[in-house]
């Protein structure tokens, strides 16, 4: 496709993200659809499926790339996340078991397995390409559920799924498209663009939360991306905040477990800082971490993930850099 062509589908998904998400604000007042913004003293209620606008957006310029010629490629970065969507959405309706929720988002990776949208000779920088034949496609179910979990974990404040994914997405066209992915780079920018028109109705004080829907959008398209452009290893990297929030939520809760169910919080909010928990035995997560010497407004906070992630985006690129790596 023209570089043209490319541009357009950019700016239609800001725009339509931009559109539907100002359309879900407004008119969504179903109890079920609503959530509760507990970093808040009056604690407001707002459409917590804000996701399923750049989810539309994303898919509606890539379902067009598609069209005009797409192949393979182009089509599980379809498929793959408006699977993982909707898993995301059913459980924005009803309450998933823990448990049950990581299978559902095995399913995302079932379109790449039957598709060979993959290839099994992962390239580790400075090493070059590893044959795994029998394992990877095992890795690549996993994938799903370990990317959607991580970047749904970070989704806790106000812009802060936006501006925690924004780094890795633009470190994701970089380098898939000096790697030779036009495709993957493309999915990177498009689904950034998506998310810039949202973040307009999501930064302080939100007025829609991104929802399940959302984050598990975001997640199946960078792990999409990852495995079409052949950069695990970068990716990896790139999401190391994410990856690790996740980590440390599961071991300082004991396994895999509801924080609904959780009594212990990890933060409190003190006329309208979040300031973080003095218990030891309390959850451990990025938000307690940054603001553990000094409590932070929320707008702050979420400042701070992004420069984390901004960070981990670079150490990604330079791991590229030094790598060497040249596919195509």
């Amino acid at each position: 496709m023209y570089v043209s062509g490319q541009v357009f589908l950019i700016l239609l998904a800001f725009l339509v993200s931009w559109a539907l998400t100002g359309v879900i604000t407004k008119h969504v007042r179903s109890a079920r659809l609503m959530g509760v913004d507990v970093h808040k003293p009056d604690r407001p209620r707002i459409p917590k499926i804000g996701g399923l606008a750049f989810t539309a957006s994303y898919s509606a310029a890539m379902l067009l790339n598609w069209l005009m010629g797409g192949g393979v490629v182009e089509l599980v970065l379809v498929v793959s996340p408006l699977i993982a969507a909707a898993i995301g959405f059913l459980e924005d309706v009803r309450e998933l078991n823990p448990v049950v929720k990581p299978l559902l988002l095995l399913l995302p990776g079932i379109p790449v397995l039957l598709l060979s949208a993959y290839n099994p000779y992962p390239v580790i920088p400075l090493v070059g390409g590893i044959r795994i034949t029998l394992l990877y496609p095992l890795l690549v179910l996993a994938a799903y559920t370990v990317v959607a979990n991580a970047v749904n974990s970070v989704d806790v404040l106000n812009g802060s799924l936006v501006l925690s994914t924004l780094p890795v997405l633009l470190l994701l066209a970089a380098v898939s498209w000096l790697m030779g992915g036009e495709t993957p780079a493309l999915a990177s920018l498009a689904l950034g663009a998506s998310l810039l028109g949202f973040l307009r109705y999501n930064w302080y004080p939100a007025r829609v939360f991104s929802g399940n829907v959302g984050s598990n959008l975001v997640a199946a398209v960078i792990t999409t991306v990852a495995i079409t452009a052949r950069i695990e290893v970068i990716t990896l990297v790139a999401l190391l905040p994410h990856i690790l929030n996740e980590f440390f939520i599961i071991v300082s809760m004991g396994g895999l477990k509801s924080g609904k169910a959780f009594a212990a919080r990890p933060i409190r909010v003190v006329r309208g800082m979040i300031v973080s928990s003095p218990r030891l035995g309390d959850p451990i997560t990025l938000v307690r971490l940054i603001t553990l010497q000094n409590p932070m407004g929320e707008a702050s906070v979420s400042k701070r993930m992004a420069l984390l992630s901004t960070y981990s985006s670079i150490l990604a690129l330079i791991t590229y850099l030094l790598g060497g790596v040249r596919l195509r």
